[in-house]
């Protein structure tokens, strides 16, 4: 009877943490939406958590390989858009993003209209296009939808 009703405790378990599991994994070619959660302020190592922006952050991925990111203030919206693909190595997974024109929105060193966005696992991206110019890196995860 003890060993019923152990049997029964581990089932009852395993089917509440599989109900109670509302966390998406990216879906590497599908429709994702990222929400900023943190900004990496560069060489001082500062992080600024979400809570403490004049702003918030989108990036929505979807199936046909278009991106939208938005930038969200209290009073306005900016949005840029374009195309991505996944670049896939042995070692690393990594998005990269080609908008349409050029805007404030693109976070990369240069003038060009590309950005990297690095997979870091089932639930985070990162865009890490500042940094080698002492700039800001942008912690996303996979929003609950």
């Amino acid at each position: 009877m003890k060993n019923l009703a152990l049997l029964l405790s581990l089932i009852s378990l395993v089917i509440n943490q599989s109900c109670d599991s509302t966390d998406e994994e990216i879906d590497l070619q599908g429709n994702n939406l990222f929400e900023l959660q943190y900004i990496n302020a560069g060489m001082s190592g500062e992080i600024i958590e979400k809570k403490d922006l004049e702003f918030n952050e989108f990036i929505e991925l979807s199936s046909d390989n278009q991106f939208v990111k938005r930038r969200v203030y209290p009073d306005s919206t900016s949005i840029a858009k374009g195309s991505y693909r996944l670049i896939e190595s042995d070692d690393s997974k990594h998005y990269e993003f080609e908008y349409e024109e050029d805007s404030y929105l693109i976070q990369n060193c240069g003038i060009s209209l590309k950005e990297h966005i690095s997979i870091l696992n089932t639930k985070e991206i990162f865009n890490g296009g500042y940094l080698p110019c002492d700039g800001p890196g942008f912690g996303y995860r996979l929003a609950n939808q």
